[in-house]
């Protein structure tokens, strides 16, 4: 796999991985993100794909910047960054200076990791594992036109409702095709299976 294309600034969203997850799907979206960004955890793995690494996020003080380095020097210089108050708050004060709103999270557990990722209304926010993708909905309100069917996952922290489809718990299920809305007076997540 080749380093980034070529894509403008902004146009498409980071990418930071968490897990480095073997994926076909996942792998796809490495190619194609301007800004990669890993935990120290999958640095070396995300280099060993042969894609460049732009930052490396490492628990604690400095001194393990040589080691997090020499994992990744085949695969371009990288920038250290110490998380202090915990992974998201880290990854967003990063973005944040770079002038970059969206970010997809790799990660091994996505719905598990939901909460942690809550508290930025500025960011578009999507995790994703090997089989689904949950994206974090700020405003409340969610539409897409989707094929019968099809089903969506909610997670909310409090109650939200739809409309052009049926409720079955957490999930939505479609009957017929349709456009389906839901809302929420809160931000939601919603959770797609990735084809």
């Amino acid at each position: 796999m080749s380093s980034h294309h070529f894509v403008k600034e902004g146009q498409e969203p980071a990418l930071l991985v968490v897990d480095a997850i073997a994926d076909d799907h996942l792998l796809s979206l490495l190619e194609w993100s301007p800004l990669v960004l890993a935990s120290a955890e999958a640095a070396e793995k995300v280099a060993s794909w042969g894609v460049r690494v732009d930052a490396v996020f490492v628990d604690g003080p400095a001194h393990n910047e040589s080691v997090v380095l020499e994992a990744i020097v085949h695969a371009g210089p990288a920038a250290v960054v110490e998380i202090t108050n915990g992974l998201p708050d880290a990854v967003y004060a990063y973005l944040r200076k770079k002038h970059q709103t969206a970010l997809q999270i790799m990660i091994a557990s996505p719905a598990e990791s939901l909460h942690l990722w809550q508290d930025a209304p500025d960011f578009q926010v999507a995790l994703m594992d090997t089989v689904i993708k949950w994206s974090r909905i700020p405003g409340g309100r969610f539409e897409k036109w989707l094929p019968v069917g099809a089903h969506l996952l909610v997670h909310a922290s409090g109650d939200w409702s739809v409309l052009g489809a049926q409720r079955e718990g957490n999930q939505i299920v479609l009957p017929t095709s349709g456009l389906v809305s839901v809302s929420s007076p809160d931000s939601l997540w919603v959770g797609e299976a990735i084809k």
